[in-house]
């Protein structure tokens, strides 16, 4: 069955808050850690602003989220990326980490995960980035800030996912080949910048 693509006009966008906290209650997904994390920790996270979770609906369905945070990518790491050291070397003082908005978590519930052969719809991960990008680029211009990061998992393969959008790995060729095949590393530290100068 062809799958559905939604454009971003499809979509209404509600930050968590305490008036429709729930409708998270029937929100579904193939990874229940995300889908627990939405139902018992993310509005406990963003009313100590820790975090903040953005709704996506689609017609009246919650069809996935987003959720944000503050961070910064560091610059010293061990067999890091060889793109970070451009940073260094755009500052006089040679900065030891970049501004950044974190992407937590992020998630779509099982009709909308385009990777499911069961989906209804595609393109729900595209439109959610696109907002976080233009959120980050917002607020570069009120505080600072110059790369996204991620720790995409491995478990399901989203750092590929991240990889298609444009983000880049933190760490070299060598390290991030060692990361995978550990199996006691669960995630992938990623970044992308807003820019698009340093990068792939």
């Amino acid at each position: 069955m062809e799958k559905i693509k939604l454009k971003p006009e499809d979509i209404r966008v509600e930050i968590l808050n305490d008036k429709n906290i729930h409708r998270t209650n029937d929100f579904s997904s193939v990874s229940n850690e995300l889908s627990a994390f939405l139902k018992e920790n993310a509005w406990k996270e963003s009313q100590m602003d820790f975090s903040k979770t953005y709704l996506f609906f689609h017609s009246a369905i919650l069809a996935g989220y987003v959720t944000l945070l503050m961070d910064k990518q560091s610059l010293k790491l061990n067999h890091s990326h060889f793109s970070l050291s451009k940073f260094e070397s755009k500052t006089e003082e040679g900065y030891s980490s970049v501004p950044a908005l974190k992407i937590g978590r992020i998630c779509v519930s099982d009709d909308y995960n385009s990777q499911l052969e069961s989906a209804k719809y595609r393109g729900l991960g595209k439109i959610i980035f696109v907002f976080v990008l233009d959120y980050a680029r917002d607020l570069r211009g009120k505080v600072g800030c110059r790369v996204l990061t991620t720790h995409a998992k491995k478990e399901n393969k989203a750092y590929q996912w991240y990889l298609k959008l444009g983000f880049t790995f933190s760490h070299n060729d060598e390290k991030i080949k060692n990361m995978l095949e550990d199996e006691e590393i669960f995630s992938i530290p990623m970044f992308y910048d807003i820019n698009r100068i340093i990068g792939n």
